[in-house]
C-alpha cells in the first residue's frame, strides 16, 4: 500500500475543483457528487450517524442524515466524496476499524474541497479575515473555517469563540 502526505490528498481535491471549473465559494459539493455519478440520499437517521458511501452493484450512493445542519451535511458529503475518490475499492470498513487513517485522509480532502486554500486566502483578504462571514460564505462551520485560516496563515494560532 502506498503512503501519501496530506499535500497529496489536498491536491486530489484541488484537481476536482479545477475539473469542475469552480472559481468562487461556496463549492457545490452536491453538484460534484452528481457529476461523479453519485446519487445523494437524505434520510432521518440516529443523531450520531452523519453519512456513508455505498456501492450497490457498481452504483455509488451517499446517504446523509437529513437532521444535520447544512454546514455539517456539506462537509460530510465532501468527506464521502473523498472516500469515493480515494478508497472506493475498499468500502467495507467502519469508523471503529483499524482503518482510521481512511477517515483522516478523507477529512483532509474534504476540508480542501469545501474550503480550497487559494479561495480561502483570496476571500479572507477581500472580507478582512472575518472568519464568521467566511464560514457562512463557504457553507462550513466556524470552527472548520478558523482551522483552515490558521493552516493557511490567514489567522494567528489561538482560540476563537466558534459556533459548530
Amino acid at each position: 500500500m502506498a503512503m501519501y502526505t496530506n499535500a497529496h490528498y489536498r491536491k486530489q481535491a484541488e484537481e476536482l475543483i479545477k475539473r469542475f471549473n469552480i472559481s468562487e465559494p461556496p463549492v457545490d459539493v452536491r453538484k460534484i457528487a452528481e457529476e461523479l455519478g453519485i446519487e445523494v440520499v437524505e434520510m432521518t437517521l440516529k443523531s450520531w450517524f452523519f453519512g456513508v458511501l455505498l456501492n450497490v452493484d457498481g452504483q455509488f450512493y451517499i446517504t446523509l442524515n437529513k437532521a444535520m445542519p447544512d454546514h455539517r451535511k456539506n462537509f460530510t458529503l465532501a468527506h464521502e466524496i473523498a472516500h469515493h475518490q480515494l478508497h472506493s475499492g475498499e468500502l467495507a470498513y467502519m469508523k471503529n476499524s483499524k482503518r482510521d487513517y481512511f477517515h483522516r485522509e478523507a477529512d483532509i480532502f474534504a476540508a480542501e474541497l469545501c474550503m480550497p486554500s487559494s479561495m480561502v486566502k483570496d476571500e479572507s483578504m477581500r472580507w478582512y479575515k472575518d472568519w464568521r462571514y467566511l464560514a457562512k460564505r463557504f457553507l462550513v462551520s466556524e470552527k472548520a473555517m478558523v482551522r483552515k485560516m490558521q493552516e493557511t496563515g490567514m489567522l494567528r494560532q489561538g482560540n476563537f469563540d466558534c459556533a459548530y
